[in-house]
């Protein structure tokens, strides 16, 4: 259902505008013109000549929520993986070099579009593995997501260090024979950089929108991110990476960067990233001078507490963040590490993890993790002019959610009910941009049960592809383990464990 060019009216919901209306939303009538919030008024108050009427009552009405760190890449991934450390899981679960067809790559970015659209996720931030020689992809997976609806902020993930120099210790202990699977040829970096700068230039689509997006400051030499950097001041863009994801990143940097301060964010200051455009996936071994660092720079931070967990990662400090005034938003990960393109879990996961390191009061609550969700993610991305609020004038990228589910009887504070007891069962429309995406939990735009019976067909091949691959590394498995337990015994001043204490 497009309707974007016209004018919808959602008659009479309960509608979510901040902080006031976090117990009892008021009721209102929301008018919708060319894709945009033209009023919001007293139920019955609202123009009665319009396109598409939709019936508000028993519907509560939020700002479209954020997935503010997310890869499209690994979807057909689903399920497939448990109980590794993060290392270990990019060993299997992202395999290097292997070409994805043209019907896999649509595939995937629809799947998982449609998963966020159905779990009230109206932005996306996708993180997608990319490179040169890599066009026709990115053509595909653009147009995938303008087939869809949702609202896009593409970042193509680079890198040009390889594994084997990522994991501290290693490059000593692998025999020689195995160093090829940790160690293939890396891409030049102005190669990668006219590649990014290529993409960038093409003509603007709606919805979709650009970040840059180097892979993690490890897996990047110096020259790449100064390059990435020039991109994302020349064009104004915001710039999504991976830092300090595992204490073994942490052990990395004191080995390498011997010259920035032992650290990545240091590393990134020097290439000139450390700014208000920069937005760090993750970020859970951050020492206090780190996170200072990052707050006076204007930096973000998403968070991703699903993934985090169960990869071994540990717990962000994002009590320690807040109280410096980090700019928080909230992600899903992978699916294949995060499993679930749902909000709603990881609003409950950051409550509640937050609420496990003692009895002290967190300051993680139901409007601080509905936030990171929501004006957080829109700030990180820079698109909070537009979105991540109900209000005239932004785009009407709502989501309605369904009051009879029972995670809403009865409604007694409808922010807590929304974080700690929906988990997006109770996603009943959807909006981005004015166009009906979702409707009676429904796609509009794409043939759902086509989708599946594509994934159903698609799917053995690409697990037949993954388990070669997984016969490929096992041989380097163990040594990839013993360089996780090594650097996981390393001393550090500081720790970032679900049992470890972040009062302030």
């Amino acid at each position: 259902m497009r309707n974007a060019a016209g004018s919808i009216l959602i008659q009479g919901a309960r509608v979510y505008c901040g902080a006031d209306d976090a117990v009892q939303p008021r009721h209102a009538d929301i008018l919708i013109r060319n894709g945009r919030i033209a009023a919001l008024v007293e139920p019955g108050r609202a123009p009665s000549a319009v396109d598409t009427v939709i019936d508000g009552r028993h519907k509560l009405a939020i700002p479209g929520l954020v997935n503010a760190h997310y890869h499209s890449h690994d979807v057909l991934a689903r399920g497939l993986f448990e109980d590794l450390p993060l290392e270990t899981w990019i060993a299997l679960a992202i395999p290097g070099g292997r070409a994805a067809n043209a019907r896999e790559i649509r595939l995937r970015t629809l799947l998982g579009a449609a998963e966020c659209l159905l779990s009230g996720i109206t932005t996306i931030q996708d993180m997608v593995g990319s490179g040169p020689g890599a066009e026709e992809q990115l053509e595909i997976i653009k147009r995938a997501y303008d087939e869809i609806g949702i609202r896009c902020v593409l970042g193509l993930q680079v890198g040009n260090r390889s594994a084997l120099a990522c994991l501290p210790g290693l490059a000593q202990t692998l025999p020689a024979e195995l160093r090829p699977l940790l160690d293939p040829p890396q891409p030049q970096t102005r190669a990668i950089v006219d590649f990014v700068a290529a993409a960038l230039r093409a003509p603007a689509q709606r919805r979709l929108t650009w970040a840059i997006a180097p892979g993690s400051p490890q897996r990047c030499t110096r020259d790449l991110l100064e390059g990435l950097s020039a991109l994302a001041r020349e064009l104004d863009l915001p710039v999504v990476t991976h830092v300090n994801e595992t204490k073994l990143q942490v052990v990395l940097a004191q080995e390498q960067l011997r010259e920035h301060g032992r650290s990545w964010i240091d590393f990134l200051d020097a290439a000139g990233l450390l700014d208000e455009r920069l937005a760090i996936a993750h970020g859970i071994w951050l020492d206090d001078r780190e996170i200072a660092r990052l707050s006076e720079a204007g930096a973000s931070v998403a968070t991703n507490p699903t993934s985090n967990l169960k990869l071994k990662a540990g717990v962000a400090p994002l009590r320690k963040l807040r109280q410096a005034g980090v700019n928080l938003a909230l992600g899903c990960d992978n699916v294949s590490a995060g499993d679930a393109q749902n909000l709603f879990q990881a609003m409950k996961l950051v409550c509640t993890m937050s609420a496990a390191k003692g009895p002290q009061a967190a300051g993680i609550t139901a409007e601080r993790a509905f936030e990171f969700a929501t004006t957080g993610g829109a700030r990180m991305l820079t698109l909070e002019a537009e979105i991540g609020t109900i209000a005239v004038g932004k785009a009407a990228d709502l989501t309605l959610l369904d009051l009879t589910d029972p995670a809403y009887v009865p409604l007694t504070h409808a922010l807590r009910q929304v974080v700690y007891s929906d988990c997006g069962r109770a996603v009943d429309t959807v909006l981005v941009d004015g166009e009906i995406v979702v409707e009676h939990g429904r796609l509009t735009t794409v043939d759902w049960p086509a989708l599946c019976e594509e994934a159903a067909d698609l799917a053995r091949p690409y697990m037949n592809d993954l388990e070669m691959h997984r016969q490929r590394m096992t041989p380097v498995l163990p040594y990839i383990a013993d360089t996780v337990r090594r650097a996981g015994a390393a001393p550090l001043s500081f720790d970032r464990w679900l049992s470890a204490d972040d009062v302030l």
